[in-house]
């Protein structure tokens, strides 16, 4: 790509630039930033070419504000202000859709080790759990995660689960979560059982399939086929917690049918999916008949709106009530009095907890990999600015309304907010009170 000249006018510039590095073969130069589809990295991109080549500075606020590349080039050409278009109004509820409901909220978590303490790393998961049990949240979901400070302190969501199950009283306890191919499903079975024992039948579990090849050194024979071990894993686990037996080999090579002790408490196992990434994983969750997982880290929510709708006519056409299966979506989440007080709290924390997640996506992507330390800041305040604004349930309990009101137009039945990202444990504590009075101004809201 050249720089302009009198040939071609900045915005044809910008307009060329778009269309080859989002490749699209149109690019409107009036449509907002965001709505073609501008990553972390691309904005950075555009804010060096800005800064390099023109001598103007944008960030990544502006672009959140409706930036287009017509306002970029205005601001090359004259230096004029911007004003900033109308938003988009929030998408109405779904035509013929599902009967409203209460909006279940429930807490996560996902602390990365780098940002913990170690006479006390497990403190916020306690007192967080024991807020939600006499505040009648949903459920605590707790992950696996493995060989990398992001998530690091969940290894085993088996053994904080039985942690928390002698900590609460009523709140759901949820792995958030298993990673299926790296685990034996009798073992899955077995640990879970006595989880649900000791909390009196609060259990409930989420599978993933996995991603990282790293995580498979504790199964290095089991990632090739990782999804389809996730299909027969489920269902292997949920008929051993009916009772059933299955047969295997014994260490002699002979067949024997097995089944677990302790014997669950609940008669069937709630079952979630994870799908984090295309349409497909939706429709398996529809087809095994089971819950969904999701989050707002690679999708928008109109984006979502459209997987949660092949979720529910794949449940259809495979004999499962289409509205009967749960749709819970992770957000990042901080609630608090004062919108300027949250930002500031948040900030920071968050972008030091995105720098270190993007040490762990940036394996095996050159483009990341290669960014320099200026180029990266771009990237994480962009990365920001759309967490904050787009895909969180940050602000106070009047602002995240519009977030939980735009989510449950789209199907979704749960919030599962991710507290535990950096802020101090004081203040995550503090907020969950605002958090609380959200949940209760959504459920009066149905």
């Amino acid at each position: 790509m050249s720089t302009p000249s009198d040939s071609a006018t900045v915005l044809d510039f910008f307009v060329e630039w778009a269309a080859d590095r989002l490749e699209r073969d149109a690019v409107d130069p009036h449509s907002p930033l965001t709505a073609l589809g501008l990553d972390s990295v691309k904005a950075a991109e555009l804010m060096t070419i800005l800064e390099d080549r023109f001598d103007t500075e944008i960030t990544a606020e502006d672009i959140f504000d409706g930036l287009s590349l017509a306002d970029v080039a205005a601001l090359v050409d004259a230096g004029r202000g911007l004003e900033q278009p109308p938003a988009s109004p929030a998408p109405g509820p779904r035509p013929g859709g599902r009967p409203r409901r209460a909006m279940d909220f429930s807490l996560l978590f996902f602390a990365s080790d780098a940002q913990q303490h170690g006479d006390g790393r497990y403190r916020l998961l306690l007192d967080s759990a024991r807020f939600a049990d006499a505040h009648d949240f949903r459920a605590i979901w707790v992950p696996e995660r493995h060989f990398h400070s992001f998530g690091g302190l969940y290894p085993n969501p088996a053994v904080l689960g039985a942690a928390l199950a002698t900590a609460t009283e009523r709140v759901r306890i949820r792995a958030g979560s298993v990673v299926l191919p790296l685990h034996h499903p009798i073992r899955i079975a077995e640990d879970w059982s006595v989880i649900d024992n000791l909390s009196g039948g609060r259990v409930d579990l989420a599978f993933a399939t996995g991603w990282n090849a790293d995580d498979f050194v504790l199964a290095d024979q089991h990632y090739a086929d990782r999804v389809e071990r996730t299909r027969t894993g489920i269902d292997t686990v949920q008929r051993l917690w009916r009772g059933e037996s299955v047969t295997l080999p014994n260490g002699a090579g002979e067949q024997r049918a097995v089944r677990i002790f302790p014997a669950p408490l609940q008669p069937a196992l709630p079952t979630w999916l994870t799908c984090s990434g295309g349409v497909e994983r939706f429709e398996m969750a529809g087809a095994l008949g089971v819950n969904v997982l999701t989050a707002l880290l690679f999708q928008e929510v109109d984006e979502l709106g459209a997987k949660v709708a092949a979720y529910r006519a794949a449940r259809a056409r495979h004999g499962h009530d289409p509205d009967a299966g749960l749709v819970t979506v992770m957000l990042h989440t901080f609630v608090g009095a004062d919108e300027a007080r949250v930002r500031a709290t948040v900030e920071g924390p968050f972008k030091r907890y995105l720098e270190d997640s993007v040490d762990l996506w940036r394996r095996g992507s050159e483009a990341l990999d290669s960014l320099d330390a200026k180029t990266r800041a771009k990237v994480l305040d962009f990365a920001f600015e759309r967490y904050y604004r787009n895909n969180g349930l940050f602000g106070t309990p009047d602002s995240t309304a519009a977030m939980v009101g735009r989510l449950r137009a789209i199907g979704v039945d749960e919030i599962a907010c991710l507290i535990d990202f950096g802020i101090p444990d004081a203040e995550v504590l503090t907020g969950l009170e605002a958090l609380a009075q959200l949940k209760r101004a959504a459920a009066q809201s149905v």
